[in-house]
């Protein structure tokens, strides 16, 4: 019959994911503000992203680069780093809707 499935090995860990999921939109966030607002430095940024209000905006486009990560680990069978990544984007998303209704 079938061949039994066996769990991957290699990179197949909550923390990783859980890693994973902080850097990927940390990496985002920097990339937008070194593309979009190059002649800028990084405090004006932040000011700027504050006094419009698209703070929230650019976090939330930022925590969608965990996209890539999550489905890597998901196709490749990696489901507990898929759940550290999936624990991450649920804080970021909480931590999210907490900063639009309390500023």
């Amino acid at each position: 019959m079938g061949t039994a499935y066996t769990e991957p090995t290699g990179l197949n860990r909550f923390w990783l994911g859980f890693l994973l999921g902080v850097v990927f939109p940390v990496v985002f966030f920097l990339l937008y503000f070194m593309f979009r607002f190059r002649d800028l430095t990084f405090e004006q940024f932040i000011h700027i992203l504050f006094q419009s209000g698209k703070y929230v905006h650019v976090v939330s486009l930022s925590v969608f680069a965990n996209l890539i990560p999550f489905m890597f680990f998901v196709r490749s069978d990696r489901f507990k780093s898929g759940r550290g990544v999936m624990a991450i984007t649920i804080l970021f998303v909480i931590s999210i809707f907490i900063l639009k209704f309390s500023m």
